[in-house]
């Protein structure tokens, strides 16, 4: 969290509708703590805050492009937030079938599949290493099916 401390608030501006003379307004809001309806009612309260200046006839453009703006810098931050995340990871380990009322060749696919979902799931396997796993999973589980039904799978 410390690497996004710099990014606890959001500047809300309107550039467009300030006069060429003025200082640029501008108004953060902290997004630390809250959820997306605070924050979405206190981007709406500074973009209306900002633009309370502006001349009327420009008052609509001016928080609509607040708006967008905060809008925009709202998602770049959680962008960057997720970016620091490590990714989920999926492991499966175990993928049961069922075998009653399928035929031999039903049961080999589904045990086809079922490998190759194991083998996703694992972290950092090149295509040689994936093949090679499914094969191995593969022959791992026709042992355990021959191994429980005798001859007959």
């Amino acid at each position: 969290m410390k690497t996004f401390a710099a990014f606890a608030a959001l500047a809300i501006t309107a550039a467009i509708a300030v006069p060429a003379g003025a200082a640029t307004n501008e108004v953060r809001v902290s997004i630390a703590n809250k959820n997306s309806v605070q924050i979405e009612n206190e981007i709406k309260a500074g973009a209306a805050t900002v633009c309370a200046a502006s001349p009327k006839a420009y008052a609509d453009a001016c928080v609509d492009s607040a708006l967008i703006n905060a809008h925009r810098q709202l998602a770049s931050i959680l962008r960057a937030r997720e970016a620091g995340k490590a990714p989920a990871a999926e492991t499966v380990s175990v993928v049961r079938i069922s075998l009653k009322g399928k035929t031999r060749d039903q049961i080999h696919a589904e045990i086809r599949t079922a490998a190759a979902t194991v083998c996703k799931a694992q972290p950092n396997f090149s295509v040689v290493t994936y093949q090679a796993c499914v094969t191995d999973t593969v022959r791992a589980a026709k042992a355990q099916l021959q191994a429980r039904m005798g001859d007959a799978a």
